[in-house]
């Protein structure tokens, strides 16, 4: 019996005990895709009221919406005062454009908090048309973001169009492109692009990033082979021209070469010019040595000036030398001999020459 009275003194006490938190809160923005805890508690953490709900609000016109209770948030909702009595804040994840309003958290007697939600949504970033160069075998990025990267929509499709009577591909359940497509939403919930491997000239043609029946981007796939220069049907300036490396090593090289074959031309000239020079000056010191040197036997011939008419030269003019012999050679028209004197050591000889003449 006083086992009785103490527990339900105890259930009195707690439930009389919970006096929601004054705390403003406010409000709490979040981006969609996220979780957000609604907070919501008792002052005293271990006082558990009878029952409490939340609920999100709406106009007059519009029944409120019981979180536990709507198919909109099963599965979303997360509930705390199964392990701290006086908690009773609420988790919602997977958060969309279509939570964003207000929300109240009530106990009995009419008490009750609200709070105020904002989720903010994905806006597409660039939604106007580009092209894409890419060639076979290569990979091509297929960009699409959010505004805001950390914004997710509830979900996004690519697909790739064709003709009116033909159904579009989904490229994320495509046999044409298993194996081949990369997503990176799982990191960056606002990025996404998709990432096409291995490319071939199938895949040439427009696709479409869509989130919503209103906001899409397409994007045209231009593939280019490596014997053409590709060119955009938008843009020419994305499809700049290719060329063989080769040529760039030859255009580098080239400019060299003409400069080394220039400079080795100017150097040849050069040197030939001076050798020349010194021939000629070597030629004329030798000139001048040879009068100067004693040991060598100097003679001059001379033609006569006119008929009958005898030319003697001088005799040369040479130091003192017993061991050097002079001679004279006289050149004489008409028939008859020439004379040669010679003279060596005041002696004088005579000897017959002839000239080859003959009249």
């Amino acid at each position: 019996m006083w086992i009785s009275v103490c527990l339900i003194s105890s259930f009195l006490h707690i439930t009389a005990g919970c006096t929601l938190s004054v705390t403003n809160y406010g409000e709490i923005t979040v981006y969609s895709g996220q979780s957000v805890l609604l907070p919501c508690s008792c002052s005293n953490t271990q006082a558990k009221p009878p029952s409490f709900t939340w609920t999100k609000l709406r106009d007059q016109q519009t029944p409120e919406i019981i979180l536990t209770q709507s198919d909109l948030y099963r599965g979303r909702v997360e509930l705390f005062n199964n392990t701290s009595p006086g908690n009773l804040s609420v988790l919602l994840s997977h958060v969309t454009e279509d939570d964003d309003g207000w929300y109240r958290c009530g106990i009995i007697h009419g008490k009750y908090r609200d709070i105020k939600l904002t989720v903010k949504g994905c806006t597409l970033s660039d939604p106007q048309s580009r092209v894409v160069n890419g060639s076979p075998g290569q990979s091509v990025l297929l960009p699409c973001s959010c505004s805001n990267t950390q914004a997710k929509p509830p979900s996004f499709t690519w697909t790739k169009h064709r003709g009116q009577q033909t159904p579009e591909i989904i490229l994320t359940q495509s046999d044409l492109y298993r194996g081949r497509v990369e997503m990176f939403n799982n990191t960056s919930p606002g990025n996404l692009s998709v990432l096409l491997s291995h490319v071939t000239e199938d895949d040439q043609g427009w696709y479409r990033c869509g989130i919503s029946e209103t906001q899409m981007t397409d994007i045209e796939i231009d593939i280019q082979r490596a014997d053409t220069v590709g060119t955009s049907g938008e843009d020419p300036s994305a499809s700049p021209q290719q060329y063989n490396p080769i040529q760039y090593i030859l255009l580098a090289v080239l400019p060299v070469i003409l400069i080394i074959a220039g400079v080795a031309l100017y150097i040849y000239k050069r040197n030939k010019g001076k050798k020349n020079t010194g021939e000629k000056s070597s030629g004329s010191k030798t000139e001048g040595k040879k009068k100067d040197d004693p040991s060598v036997m100097y003679d001059t011939v001379q033609e006569p000036r006119n008929n009958n008419q005898e030319e003697t030269t001088t005799p040369l003019s040479a130091p003192e030398d017993t061991s050097v012999t002079y001679s004279t050679i006289v050149h004489m028209k008409g028939k008859g001999n020439a004379a040669v004197s010679l003279e060596s050591g005041g002696e004088t000889e005579y000897s017959t020459i002839k000239t080859g003449r003959f009249f």
